[in-house]
């Protein structure tokens, strides 16, 4: 069953979600001491997001982890909903659809997945989503997918960017562009390095396995909602090719010039093939990627810290530190209009906000349930 279907047949029957189950950490460490630790940071950050769920407020983005000039994003479900640092603090809702202040709604994470980077200064996050809505005495599952990064700032964790869309397949119906994104870069030098990583491990076949990641971390969202790929199965991720267009390229870590972690926050030209009888088109993507730098022994008798890109010095001395593709979410924007029409079909009576016919509704129930 797709996950649209899956929408109708909770909102006709009411289902309940799955409850959230974070997925704990590898613990590869030397001492509990350091493994507590690790627990903890994983904890706190795993607190933090699922409360964001509730506040949906404007994220805290004042940060010395990140380079100003590139700063944080949220990418949101509709074409419109692209924030980038100042117009992230005043940010509205992150959630589609307005609804009016009567309807009751509700977050539920199904599959909150974190991963801490080697160093501790970064982590990145996946979630399966249940946004829900009480309409006509009923409530109605929304599925969507959240994909982030935050920094490890002191005592606290900081949103890099955040990126939430509706697992939506091309539709030439409606075929809305991404708003602009205002390119900038912490350097000339990481933006191409990283363009060369993801042409020629995502975007193009036959794909390099030594750029992406193939462990328990790696993950790639395509744009549809069966779109999703784990581990070593990222290498078979279908994703069409294209161009990277407008994009913002950073890092996080207090020493710049040996960072651990690079983002990429752009938009990407996807080259659909003809299908039947719709011809080949373009349509424009939202893209995230997030990048770990990682030791490669350079003799095969070494084995690599996992620390040693980090410290750098003599401890980097024997390996190779190579920036390693570990996140990916493409997607595709999608209105207001077009989220509604899939979800209520002829029980919608408006958009904005969102209202529904009752009866209609009712009689749609009661001919499912003959």
């Amino acid at each position: 069953m797709t996950r649209l279907a899956i929408a109708a047949a909770c909102f006709v029957a009411g289902c309940q979600p799955a409850a959230s189950k974070a997925t704990a950490p590898p613990s590869n460490l030397t001492s509990r001491d350091d493994e507590a630790g690790l627990m903890r940071l994983y904890t706190e950050l795993q607190d933090d997001v699922l409360a964001s769920y509730d506040r949906d407020e404007p994220p805290e983005v004042d940060s010395g982890m990140l380079d100003p000039r590139v700063g944080t994003a949220r990418l949101g479900v509709g074409p419109g909903d692209v924030y980038i640092t100042g117009a992230l603090a005043r940010a509205p809702s992150r959630w589609p659809l307005e609804v009016d202040r009567l309807t009751r709604t509700e977050v539920r994470s199904k599959h909150l997945e974190i991963q801490i980077a080697a160093d501790q200064s970064a982590a990145w996050m996946s979630d399966e989503l249940s946004w829900r809505l009480e309409l006509c005495g009923r409530a109605v599952a929304i599925p969507l997918r959240i994909t982030g990064l935050y920094a490890h700032d002191g005592d606290r964790w900081i949103l890099v960017f955040e990126h939430l869309s509706y697992g939506a397949p091309a539709a030439p119906a409606e075929d809305l562009d991404p708003a602009p994104i205002k390119t900038a870069a912490v350097s000339a030098d990481l933006e191409t390095q990283l363009a060369a990583i993801l042409d020629r491990g995502l975007l193009h076949l036959p794909r390099d396995p030594s750029v992406v990641s193939q462990d328990r971390s790696a993950l790639v969202l395509g744009a549809g909602a069966a779109d999703e790929w784990h581990g070593p199965d990222v290498l078979d991720a279908v994703v069409p090719p294209g161009k990277l267009e407008d994009r913002r390229v950073g890092t996080v870590g207090r020493a710049p010039r040996e960072p651990t972690v690079a983002y990429w926050v752009g938009n990407y030209s996807a080259e659909l093939p003809a299908r039947g009888a719709e011809a080949a088109r373009v349509q424009r993507l939202r893209a995230t990627f997030v990048f770990e730098k990682r030791p490669f022994a350079i003799k095969p008798e070494h084995q690599p810290d996992a620390l040693a890109c980090a410290r750098g010095g003599r401890a980097a001395r024997d390996v190779e530190c190579r920036w390693i593709l570990v996140q990916t979410q493409l997607s595709r924007p999608i209105s207001d209009d077009e989220l509604t029409r899939q979800v209520f079909g002829t029980a919608l009576l408006s958009a904005r906000p969102v209202r529904l016919d009752c009866a209609e509704s009712t009689a749609r129930t009661a001919a499912q349930r003959r």
